[in-house]
C-alpha cells in the first residue's frame, strides 16, 4: 500500500502543473457557470460587515491585487534561491540544500505563495471558490512528501536538522521569529522575476476590476503572464539535464574565439552565478565622470591605460587624451559589446549620424544605419546586437539596467513630484544663489525625501542590481540620505546646464553641443576614430588577466569601483598585483559609492594617496553620486 501511495504521489509531483490547473479550470468554471447568481465571496464577507455590494466588490478586488502581490513578491524570493531548470524540472531536482531567505519561514516557500494566490482569487470567485485553496493543501501534501523524501534522501541528517524547526509550507509562530533574518537574505535575481511571475499580471488587473466592479478585466491582464509560465514551465520540465553547468571548453576551442575581446573568465571558472552582472547590459554608459580621471592621470602619449569596460565611454575618452593604449576590461561579455558597438559607429558613420546612432540625438534610421555599423563588429557581438534589433532601434546609450532604472524614476517619480518645469528652471538658472532658492523651496520637501529614503534604499536597489555589491557593507549606511545630499550638490554646487549626467537623470538625454559625455563632443570625434586599433577588449576578471601583463607595463589605472564588491584580502592580492604591472609613477583611481576602499598600509611602501587631489577632484565630479575618489601613486 505505501509503495503504491508513494508510485501515485511521484506521478503527481511530476504532473503538478497539469493537476493545479485542473483544479483551477474545474472550480473556476463551477463558480461561473453554476453559480450564476449566487454573490461573489467578498460581497457576502462584506455584507457580515454592513457593507454595501459595490464597495464589498471594490474592496474585495484591491484586497486581491494586495495578495496576488505579495504571493508574486514571496515566489520570485523563494524562486531567486533556486535555477529555473531545478524549480521547473518535472522530476525532483536538489544539486544543493537551501536553507536561508525565504526557506526560514517555511521548507516549501513556492507552495505558499501559490496557496496565497489562489486564496486570494478564491475571495472573487462563488462560495464554491474556496474549494479550491481546499483542494490545493491536499494537492501540496502529496508533492511535500514526496520531494521530501528525495531530499531525506540526499542530504540525511542535515535535510533532518534544518526540518525539524521549520513548518512544512504554512507558517507559525517559529516562522515569525525567524522574519527579521529571513529578510536580510532577501535577494531577487533575474532568473527568479522572470520565472516566478505567473501572478505579477494579476495585480494591475484586479486593481482595474476594482475601477469596473467586473472580474474580467483581471483575467485579460492577468492571463497572459500565467500561460507564458505554463508554456516555459513545460518546455523546461522537460528537459531536467539542461541545468547542468557546461564543462569547460579545451584550450584549442577557447584560442579560436571571433570576438576581438580576449577571454580570461575560464581560467578562473567556478559555480555558475546567478549574477545580474553578466546577465545582460548593466551599464549603456559609464556613470563615472572621466574629466576628473584625465586630470589625475596627466595621460602621455606613451601612456598604456587600464580601464573597466562599463559602458565603453571613458575608455574612449582616455584614447581621445593621447593614449598609446587603452586596455577594457570588463566580466560581462554584454558590456564589452556595448563599446564595440560604439566604436563601430565611430568607425562607420559621420559625427552627426552617429550622435544620433547611440540615442545622443533623435534619429529614425538607426535600423537602416545598423546594417552599416554592423560590419565593423566581431561574429559574438554581430549576434548580441542582431538579437536585439528593439535595443538598436531604441538607441544603445538607453538600453541598460541601470539607464532602465533611471528611465523609471523620471517618468513615474521625478515628474509626479515637481514635474518637467522645475527642472527646466533649475537648468536655466543663472547662479548659484538661484539653484539654491529652488532646490530648498521648491524640490526638497516632504515628498522628494520620502521617495529617496524608499526608492534609492538598499532594498529597492539590491532588486535591480546584484546583491553581491553590498556583500562587503559592514556599517549602517542610508542611501537615501546619501543620494539626497549628493543631489543637492549637483544641483545647486555643480552647473546643472553642462552635467550631462544630470541632464540623463532628469531630462531623459542631452542636449548638444554643450552638454554631451566628453568621447560624444564634436572635437573628439575625428581624434577618436583615427585611434581606434589602440583599443584591446577583455573579457574576464582582473585577477586572471593581470598575472598575463608583463612587469612596468601600464602607467594609469581606472578601476572605477570593483573594490566594493571585493573583500579586503581579495583587494589586497589585486593592488599587489597591479603594483607588479604598473610603472614607477603610475596612478590609480577609483570610487567608493558604499563601501570605504583604500590601499591597505602593508602597501603603503609602495602605494601613495593624494588625498587633497582626490578631495578636490571629487567636489568637481560631475557624476554625484560617489561617496568618496580615491588616487594613489604607485612608487617602486
Amino acid at each position: 500500500m505505501r509503495s503504491w501511495l508513494r508510485r501515485v504521489q511521484r506521478v503527481e509531483f511530476e504532473g503538478r502543473i497539469f493537476v493545479s490547473f485542473g483544479m483551477v479550470l474545474a472550480v473556476c468554471l463551477a463558480s461561473m457557470l453554476g453559480f450564476r447568481s449566487v454573490a461573489p465571496n467578498f460581497v457576502i464577507i462584506g455584507g457580515l460587515f454592513g457593507l454595501g455590494s459595490g464597495l464589498s466588490i471594490r474592496l474585495g478586488f484591491a484586497l486581491a491585487a494586495g495578495v496576488m502581490a505579495l504571493a508574486t513578491l514571496l515566489r520570485m524570493w523563494a524562486g531567486s534561491a533556486l535555477s529555473s531548470q531545478r524549480m521547473m524540472a518535472f522530476p525532483v531536482q536538489h544539486d544543493e540544500l537551501i536553507t536561508g531567505g525565504a526557506y526560514r519561514l517555511v521548507r516549501h516557500p513556492i507552495y505558499l505563495a501559490d496557496f496565497i494566490a489562489f486564496f486570494g482569487f478564491a475571495l472573487c470567485l462563488k462560495p464554491i471558490g474556496f474549494l479550491l485553496p481546499a483542494l490545493l493543501y491536499v494537492h501540496y501534501i502529496q508533492l511535500v512528501s514526496h520531494e521530501e523524501r528525495a531530499l531525506e534522501a540526499q542530504f540525511g541528517k542535515a535535510y533532518s536538522e534544518y526540518a525539524r524547526p521549520i513548518p512544512r509550507f504554512l507558517p507559525d509562530l517559529r516562522s515569525f521569529r525567524q522574519l527579521g533574518q529571513a529578510f536580510r537574505e532577501f535577494d531577487i535575481t533575474a532568473d527568479g522575476f522572470r520565472h516566478n511571475a505567473l501572478y505579477l499580471l494579476f495585480v494591475p488587473g484586479f486593481v482595474a476590476a476594482a475601477g469596473t466592479r467586473e472580474l474580467w478585466p483581471a483575467l485579460v491582464v492577468g492571463l497572459p503572464a500565467v500561460v507564458d509560465w505554463a508554456v516555459v514551465h513545460t518546455i523546461k520540465g522537460k528537459r531536467p539535464g539542461k541545468a547542468q553547468a557546461p564543462s569547460p571548453k579545451p584550450q584549442a576551442a577557447r584560442n579560436r574565439r571571433s570576438s576581438p575581446a580576449e577571454d580570461f573568465s575560464t581560467k578562473t571558472r567556478r559555480k555558475p552565478s546567478r549574477s545580474k552582472v553578466v546577465s545582460d547590459i548593466l551599464y549603456a554608459q559609464c556613470w563615472e565622470d572621466p574629466q576628473i580621471d584625465l586630470e589625475a592621470f596627466a595621460i602621455k602619449p606613451e601612456d598604456e591605460v587600464f580601464s573597466i569596460t562599463s559602458g565603453g565611454c571613458n575608455a574612449l575618452a582616455f584614447l581621445a587624451a593621447g593614449a598609446a593604449k587603452v586596455i577594457a576590461l570588463d566580466l560581462s561579455p554584454f558590456q564589452n559589446h556595448v563599446l564595440e558597438l560604439k566604436m563601430a559607429a565611430f568607425r562607420a558613420l559621420p559625427y552627426e549620424k552617429m550622435l544620433g546612432f547611440v540615442g545622443a540625438t533623435r534619429s529614425a534610421h538607426r535600423s537602416e544605419e545598423y546594417a552599416t555599423v554592423r560590419r565593423h563588429l566581431s561574429q559574438e557581438a554581430q549576434r548580441y546586437w542582431d538579437r536585439h534589433p528593439v535595443k538598436v532601434e531604441r538607441g544603445m546609450i538607453h538600453t541598460g539596467r541601470y539607464e532602465g532604472f533611471m528611465q523609471l524614476l523620471r517618468r513615474w517619480f521625478f515628474r509626479l513630484l515637481d514635474g518637467q518645469d522645475l527642472t527646466k528652471r533649475l537648468f536655466a538658472a543663472p547662479d548659484r544663489a538661484e539653484r539654491e532658492r529652488l532646490y530648498l523651496e521648491r524640490w526638497n520637501n516632504r515628498r522628494w525625501r520620502l521617495f529617496m529614503r524608499v526608492l534609492l534604499s538598499c532594498q529597492v536597489q539590491s532588486l535591480l542590481f546584484d546583491p553581491a555589491f553590498y556583500a562587503q557593507l559592514g556599517e549602517t549606511f542610508s542611501f537615501g540620505r546619501h543620494f539626497e545630499e549628493r543631489f543637492r550638490h549637483a544641483v545647486v554646487d555643480l552647473e546643472p546646464r553642462t552635467n550631462w549626467f544630470l541632464s540623463y537623470i532628469l531630462r531623459g538625454g542631452f542636449t548638444p553641443p554643450d552638454c554631451l559625455p566628453l568621447y560624444l563632443k564634436r572635437e573628439n570625434f575625428e581624434t577618436i576614430r583615427g585611434r581606434l586599433d589602440r583599443v584591446q577588449l577583455v573579457l574576464g576578471s582582473c585577477e586572471s588577466f593581470f598575472p598575463t601583463l608583463p612587469d612596468n607595463s601600464v602607467a594609469k589605472f581606472n578601476f572605477t569601483n570593483i573594490f566594493e564588491w571585493m573583500t579586503p584580502a581579495s583587494v589586497e592580492s589585486l593592488l599587489r598585483e597591479t603594483i607588479r604591472v604598473a610603472r614607477d609613477g603610475a596612478v590609480l583611481t577609483y570610487r567608493n559609492l558604499i563601501i570605504p576602499r583604500s590601499r591597505p598600509e602593508s602597501l603603503s611602501r609602495w602605494l601613495e594617496p593624494d588625498a587633497e587631489l582626490a578631495r578636490r577632484l571629487h567636489e568637481q565630479d560631475r557624476s554625484f553620486i560617489y561617496r568618496a575618489y580615491v588616487v594613489e601613486r604607485v612608487r617602486k
